[in-house]
């Protein structure tokens, strides 16, 4: 079975962080990474990143710590405002869909030449089809509704 730790393991690590790892360390430890694959990735893997830290430490401009304040501040009361409005604009879409329900009533209603064509329409041949047939159109419909709105909401809530 393949060791997944080493005792000498935390000392490397030291020696490497600290920069001693290429200077003057013991040479027991130096001979026991050479000789230890534990140690001697774990030696290779800190120096790789003490190198990567000390060549972005310069380029490196940690912002103001009121800006930082500031700004998720903005972002704190922009997330609370869009989350008091959604049940706003929820009420708002039920009030369209029941003033459209009861315009379109209202036309139907009241209008002689609308009666008049879904007389006409209830006496073709294709209603009577699809009276017949009343479980697949609804069905067919359901999907032409279900599948864009459950596309809508898997794609906001990424």
């Amino acid at each position: 079975m393949k060791r997944i730790e080493c005792p000498f393991e935390a000392e490397v690590l030291a020696a490497a962080v600290e920069s001693r790892w290429s200077a003057g360390i013991d040479a027991q430890l130096r001979e026991h990474a050479a000789t230890c694959a534990i140690c001697a990735e774990a030696a290779l893997v800190v120096s790789a990143l003490s190198d990567a830290r000390d060549q972005m430490h310069p380029s490196v401009t940690v912002p103001d710590s009121a800006r930082v304040w500031r700004v998720s501040q903005i972002r704190a009361r922009r997330e609370a405002i869009e989350a008091a409005g959604r049940p706003i604009t929820a009420a708002h879409l039920a009030a369209l869909a029941c003033s459209a329900g009861l315009m379109g009533a209202c036309f139907g209603a009241t209008s002689a030449w609308f009666q008049s064509a879904l007389r006409w329409l209830a006496s073709s041949p294709v209603v009577a089809l699809v009276a017949q047939h009343v479980a697949v159109v609804a069905g067919a419909g359901a999907l032409l509704v279900l599948i864009p709105a459950a596309a809508y909401f898997a794609i906001v809530r990424e």
